[in-house]
């Protein structure tokens, strides 16, 4: 019970916005859609955003703010290098680094500095560092720091060898990203020609199988109709299927991380759905 209230409290404003939005949606569909069909769409867009954009912008930005703290820590354990090398003691060193700006992660660099100050071993110090950050990048680099702190190696040359193989793992992912462009702009491409279907579908196809008159010499009733809000509906989840699991891959393609295409899963999903609501309102007759 504990636990559950912890998280709650956690994610307090997350579960208000979610609420607001889930008001937002019965409303629409209770009052607006009957009365305004037209604005349906985009009152349900705007609830829609209020349900999901809060939660996703939180592993966003910690997504971000991650990836901000390996960069620096990059940086950090150079300054560090270079300050052990001048002749200054670990504790020293630390010191001097802590009065510089790592952004995201000067925080951490401090509060370690402060720890090896005031005497606690640099092994439980690194531990209690690598545990706040939660970064399984800068955990492997620390625990190979922690290791030859050990053994008792210079410890420069370990922050110098580390240093270069994240420095290379760096520029790596930057030439992958640079490399699938193309790739995403074919996915962006494919998904919109994608919505061009289903809205010729909606507008022309799906109009001349609905019939609009009785054929001589065939009674026609409402069974035989063809329901236009079936394939509305289907075309619906088909976007939103399709929209989230292709933005999914364009992250994963072009930064390797899930959570990086939840941004192009949004835009995805948003841009479909809206330009498929709209243009749904109407409908041509073939036949």
């Amino acid at each position: 019970m504990l636990k559950f209230y912890g998280t709650f409290i956690k994610y307090y404003h997350e579960v208000i916005y979610i609420c607001i939005g889930i008001f937002v949606l019965l409303i629409n569909f209770t009052f607006i859609e009957p009365a305004l069909p037209l604005l349906a769409p985009i009152v349900n867009v705007i609830g829609g955003l209020i349900v999901v954009i809060p939660p996703i912008l939180i592993f966003y930005r910690e997504y971000t703010r991650k990836k901000e703290i390996e960069q620096q820590f990059i940086i950090f354990i150079r300054d560090l290098t270079d300050s052990i090398d001048s002749g200054m003691t670990l504790p020293m060193a630390l010191e001097h680094c802590s009065k510089r700006d790592y952004l995201a992660l000067s925080p951490y660099v401090n509060e370690l500095a402060s720890q090896v100050n005031w005497g606690i071993p640099f092994k439980k110090a690194l531990q209690n560092f690598t545990k706040k950050i939660g970064s399984k990048t800068i955990t492997r680099a620390v625990n190979t720091i922690i290791e030859a702190y050990k053994v008792g190696g210079k410890i420069s040359d370990t922050l110098n060898a580390i240093g270069t193989s994240l420095i290379t793992i760096e520029r790596i992912k930057r030439e992958r990203t640079a490399s699938v462009r193309g790739q995403i702009a074919t996915t962006y491409l494919i998904f919109f020609v994608f919505i061009f279907i289903l809205v010729v579908l909606q507008i022309f196809l799906i109009p001349a199988l609905t019939p609009q008159k009785e054929i001589p010499g065939v009674a026609l009733g409402e069974s035989t109709a063809m329901p236009t809000e079936i394939f509305t509906e289907s075309f619906i989840r088909f976007i939103f299927i399709q929209g989230f699991f292709s933005g999914l891959v364009t992250g994963k393609m072009a930064e390797g991380s899930l959570i990086a295409g939840i941004k192009h899963s949004i835009l995805f999903i948003i841009i479909g759905y809206t330009i498929f609501s709209l243009t749904s309102q109407f409908q041509i007759q073939l036949f």
